[in-house]
């Protein structure tokens, strides 16, 4: 069982957060080039930061990191040896062969308190109507709002010429975002159709957001998946896109905490 936080450090956590607004905690992998010849390096950045845009570069954390990878059609490389604890970017990647390389973090768990207005308003922006009436429904709309968290990042580059399935691998993230479509493959005018999983399964009515940079320029697409955990959206523009969402749900067996959400980002680029 997890050992209870202090109260020096539930505040410290409390001010951090309150520090940024609500929203301003995407985390997502961002490789410099996307396209790349082989044996071509690039380095890759974790930021923070809101609808798209960065407040803040992250240093890679190995006691945060659970599991760091580069992934392609037939090899999969731990990147975490290589890693140096407070480095950045958190890696560079020389891929060797053509094909899809995925790069996939999964982070471990962080823990946040948050008083009732600033959770219920965190809720409401993130689309968490179902878990704002459990706490109605409960009488805990006026309480503290005690959360534990953890993030599942992918960014796929395309290496040369050759395209495969890279791109929808299952790697085994708890909560996990797989494009049923090769981002590379399509047009501008396509629509991508994303699955969500999650622990293996589809999971049906949660919003879904996709980003899309052009420039200086953010435009935002919202959905919820299906019943068949599918949720699609119109690559209506180049550039830089990130998908994302958060899922959360009542957590029963952690002292001091009631919820526990999840949250995956996958980005890619649009020629």
């Amino acid at each position: 069982m997890k050992s209870r936080m202090s109260r020096h450090t539930c505040t410290a956590l409390i001010i951090s957060f309150i520090a940024f607004p609500v929203a301003a905690h995407d985390y997502w992998l961002q490789p410099h080039q996307y396209f790349l010849d082989p044996d071509e390096t690039t380095p890759v950045r974790l930021f923070v930061g809101d609808h798209f845009s960065s407040e803040s570069e992250k240093t890679f954390s190995a006691k945060k990191t659970t599991a760091f990878q580069l992934i392609s059609k037939d090899l999969k490389t731990d990147l975490r040896p290589g890693a140096t604890d407070g480095q950045k970017p958190v890696c560079r990647i020389t891929p060797a062969t053509s094909g899809g390389h995925l790069v996939a973090m999964q982070r471990d768990w962080s823990h946040i308190e948050l008083k009732a207005t600033k959770f219920n308003d965190y809720l409401q922006h993130e689309g968490l109507a179902s878990i704002a009436e459990l706490r109605r429904n409960a009488g805990e709309e006026n309480t503290v709002g005690r959360e534990r968290y953890r993030r599942y990042l992918k960014a796929l580059v395309q290496v040369g010429e050759e395209h495969d399935e890279t791109y929808k691998k299952k790697i085994g993230h708890r909560l996990e975002i797989q494009p049923q479509s090769n981002p590379f493959s399509l047009n501008t005018s396509d629509t991508l159709t994303v699955s969500v999983l999650f622990e293996g399964k589809p999971l049906r009515g949660v919003q879904v957001a996709a980003y899309n940079r052009h420039g200086n320029d953010t435009k935002t697409q919202e959905a919820k998946t299906d019943g068949g955990g599918h949720v699609r959206f119109r690559l209506n523009q180049s550039g830089l896109w990130l998908i994302r969402l958060v899922h959360m749900r009542r957590c029963n067996d952690v002292a001091d905490i009631d919820w526990e959400s999840f949250w995956a980002a996958y980005s890619f680029q649009i020629k």
